[in-house]
C-alpha cells in the first residue's frame, strides 16, 4: 500500500458537464443591390467559439460570435436572397478546477425572425453552449500503519491519463467551378481522423475537415433570377502533438474539433475564401495494475477503520459508430425541384440500457428548392429520434461523445413528400467503470492489548462449506499465511472441513 501511495492512483474525472444559453438579437440589413423583402423562407443562428482558456484555478473564459442567416424571397416569390448579421460575446465558467481537455458542443435552441422593413430583418433567438471539462485526478489512500494484516485486492485499470492539444488555423480557397457566388445559404464542416502514428514521444495526427455550403448564384438568363447550388470540399488537416511518455502500447483517442469555419464567397467568381479554427487532441492511457486495502486488523491490539467504494475506470477504448436516420416533410404544392436537404441533430443524449448504448435527440431539416409555380420553399421540420448505437455494453460502460450528421440526401415522392435520409456519425471514447471496496482510514488502538491463550499453539475448527482464509484468519486473531502453512485452501483461496487454526 505504501508503495501504490507514493505512486499515486490517477482517475479521468469530469470535472464540468452542462450548457450555458446565451440569447441573440440581430439586425440583418439587406444591401441596396439586393432585392426587397417580401416574405421570409428561414432564418438560422450558427454559434462559434473563437478562443478559450482554463486558468490554473479553474477558471474557464471563452470568446464565442453568432452569426445570422436570413434567407427571403422577393415579391414575386422566384428570386431568393440570404442577409447576415452577427455579434460576439464572452463567457466566463468556474469548473471547480483547472482541466487540461475542454471540449464545446454549440447549437441553435431557437431562431424567428420577421421583417421589420424591406430593408430589414429582424433576427432573435438564443444558442447552447455544451461544455464538458475533463482533468486527471489522483485518489487519496490513507496510511496504513505497519504490522497489520491486510486483505487485498489487485485490480487492471487505466494508469495517469496523457493528453496533448493544438490548435490550427487553416486557409484554403475553394473554387465552385461557378460563374459567382452571391450569398452562402448554409453550410458545415465535419471532420474526420484517416490516421495516427505514434513516434517518439509525439503523435502524429492527419484528417480531413468536410465543408459542405448551399450557395445562390446569379443565373445567366436574368439579372434578377437566382438559383440555389451545392459543394463539398475536403480540407486537409495534420499535427504533430508533443505528448512525453507515449507509446505504441498506449490506448490512444485523437479528435479534431472545428471550433470555426468562415466562408467568404467573392461575387465576380465561383471561389470561396475559408477560414478554419480547428483544435487537434490526442488522450492516451495504459493499463496499470495496483493493490487496494479493503480491510485490515492487528493479533495485537483492537484495531478501527473505516471504509468506502473507491470508482476506476478501464483504459478508454475508440468509439465510431455510423447509422441513418429518416425524416419526411411534405409541400403544399406541387415541388419542381429541390435544391438540398441539410439535417442536423440537436439535444444529443445517451443512455446505457445494460446492454445496450442508446442516443436520442431531436433531428432537424431544412430543404430548399422551387414548386412548380415558380415560387422558392424552405420547408423546416424537426422530430425526436432514439437510436440503438451500440450493443454488447454492460451496465458500468461510461460513454464521453460527439454527434454529428456526415451527409444528407432527399428523394421526392410522387405526393410531394421529401424523404430525407441523414448519414449520422457517433464518436467519441468509452470505457468500464470499476468498483471497489477500499479503507479510508486505520486506527490501532495500542491501550487495548487482545487477549491471548498461551495454553495451547493451535485450535481446530470446521466449515460445513468452504470459507474465505481471510474470515477465518481474522474470526481467530491469526494471520492467513499461517493458516496457509498449516492447511490446504481451494483454487478460490477456501478451506473447509477441519481447519488447523495455529496461534500467533
Amino acid at each position: 500500500m505504501e508503495k501504490e501511495e507514493k505512486q499515486g492512483i490517477y482517475t479521468e474525472q469530469t470535472i464540468y458537464d452542462a450548457a450555458i444559453e446565451q440569447s441573440a438579437e440581430l439586425d440583418c440589413i439587406v444591401p441596396d443591390y439586393c432585392p426587397e423583402v417580401f416574405r421570409t423562407l428561414s432564418c438560422s443562428l450558427s454559434p462559434r467559439i473563437v478562443s478559450y482558456a482554463v486558468s490554473s484555478d479553474g477558471k474557464l473564459t471563452f470568446d464565442g460570435e453568432i452569426i445570422a442567416r436570413a434567407v427571403y424571397a422577393n415579391e414575386e416569390g422566384g428570386q431568393m436572397c440570404c442577409v447576415t448579421g452577427r455579434t460576439t460575446f464572452s463567457k466566463t465558467v468556474n469548473l471547480g478546477a483547472f482541466a487540461e481537455d475542454v471540449r464545446f458542443s454549440a447549437c441553435e435552441d431557437y431562431c424567428t425572425c420577421r421583417a421589420i422593413s424591406p430593408r430589414r430583418i429582424d433576427v432573435r433567438g438564443a444558442v447552447s453552449i455544451g461544455i464538458k471539462a475533463f482533468g486527471c485526478g489522483k485518489l487519496s489512500l490513507p496510511d496504513i500503519p505497519e504490522k497489520l494484516e491486510l486483505k487485498t485486492e489487485d485490480i487492471s485499470c487505466a494508469g495517469k491519463t496523457l493528453f496533448s492539444s493544438k490548435k490550427l488555423v487553416i486557409r484554403e480557397e475553394i473554387d465552385t467551378g461557378a460563374s459567382g457566388i452571391s450569398f452562402i445559404i448554409d453550410s458545415t464542416a465535419v471532420p474526420k481522423i484517416t490516421d495516427l502514428r505514434i513516434v517518439a514521444d509525439k503523435a502524429v495526427l492527419k484528417g480531413t475537415i468536410c465543408v459542405d455550403a448551399l450557395y445562390g448564384v446569379a443565373l445567366p438568363e436574368s439579372s434578377s433570377s437566382i438559383a440555389a447550388e451545392k459543394m463539398t470540399a475536403d480540407i486537409p488537416v495534420s499535427a504533430i502533438l508533443d505528448i512525453s511518455g507515449i507509446t505504441d502500447e498506449f490506448s490512444t483517442i485523437p479528435s479534431i474539433f472545428v471550433l470555426s469555419c468562415e466562408l467568404i464567397p467573392r461575387p465576380d467568381s465561383g471561389v470561396m475564401s475559408c477560414e478554419i479554427t480547428a483544435e487537434c487532441s490526442v488522450k492516451a492511457a495504459s493499463e496499470t495494475k495496483i493493490s487496494v486495502a479493503s480491510d485490515a486488523y492487528s493479533t495485537a491490539f483492537e484495531t478501527e477503520i473505516t471504509t468506502g467504494r473507491i470508482k476506476l475506470s478501464s483504459v478508454p477504448k475508440p468509439l465510431s459508430q455510423s447509422f441513418q436516420l429518416k425524416l419526411s416533410a411534405k409541400s403544399d404544392e406541387e415541388i419542381a425541384s429541390v435544391w438540398d436537404a441539410r439535417s442536423e441533430i440537436k439535444n444529443a443524449a445517451v443512455r446505457n440500457t445494460g446492454t445496450e448504448l442508446v442516443l436520442s435527440g431531436l433531428l432537424r431539416c431544412k430543404i430548399y428548392g422551387k414548386n412548380n409555380s415558380g415560387t422558392i420553399f424552405c420547408i423546416e421540420k424537426q422530430e425526436p429520434f432514439e437510436q440503438t448505437v451500440l450493443t454488447g455494453i454492460s451496465e458500468n460502460c461510461s460513454v464521453c461523445f460527439g454527434v454529428c450528421v456526415t451527409e444528407a440526401n432527399f428523394a421526392i415522392m410522387p405526393d410531394n413528400t421529401v424523404e430525407v435520409t441523414s448519414m449520422c456519425g457517433i464518436t467519441g471514447d468509452m470505457r468500464e467503470i470499476i468498483s471497489a471496496d477500499a479503507l479510508n482510514s486505520v486506527k490501532i488502538i495500542e491501550d487495548k492489548p487482545k487477549h491471548k491463550d498461551t495454553e495451547f499453539a493451535i485450535r481446530i475448527c470446521y466449515a460445513d462449506e468452504p470459507k474465505d482464509c481471510w474470515e477465518i484468519a481474522k474470526e481467530y486473531n491469526t494471520t492467513v499465511s499461517a493458516l496457509l502453512e498449516e492447511n490446504k485452501p481451494n483454487e478460490e483461496n477456501k478451506l473447509e472441513g477441519m481447519i488447523v487454526v495455529p496461534t500467533v
